[in-house]
């Protein structure tokens, strides 16, 4: 809800989108690495993402909370990308390195809109 409600729910559907395509592959990059992988979106990153405010009408704050959420799988994926480095794992690296792009991407996206 509020001023900014199309065109957040339009970034928010570009990245929603995106990343549905990005879980894709990274699940099966998993898989080909014959790990298991796990059951939900919530078991991988609970711990880290913070929860997006609940009220509607705070949309700074959700905005605000989703560029961080983005930054710090941004973060995530950097680290991966320093350890596949040294593991020699040239696979591993680009998909840690593409998949950090993006979501620094929809961080700065994010961000732009923040008022």
């Amino acid at each position: 809800m509020g001023s900014k409600f199309y065109s957040i729910h339009k970034l928010t559907q570009e990245i929603y989108e995106e990343l549905q395509d990005g879980l894709d592959v990274i699940a099966e990059h998993i898989r080909s690495l014959d790990i298991s992988t796990p059951l939900s979106v919530e078991d991988l990153n609970h711990s880290m993402i913070e929860e997006v405010p609940t009220n509607c009408f705070d949309q700074d704050g959700m905005i605000r909370t989703l560029a961080v959420n983005n930054n710090t799988l941004a973060e995530s994926f950097n680290l991966l990308a320093e350890e596949a480095e040294a593991m020699k794992d040239q696979l591993t690296l680009d998909l840690a390195i593409e998949r950090g792009r993006a979501h620094k991407k929809f961080q700065w996206l994010l961000k732009s809109n923040l008022g």
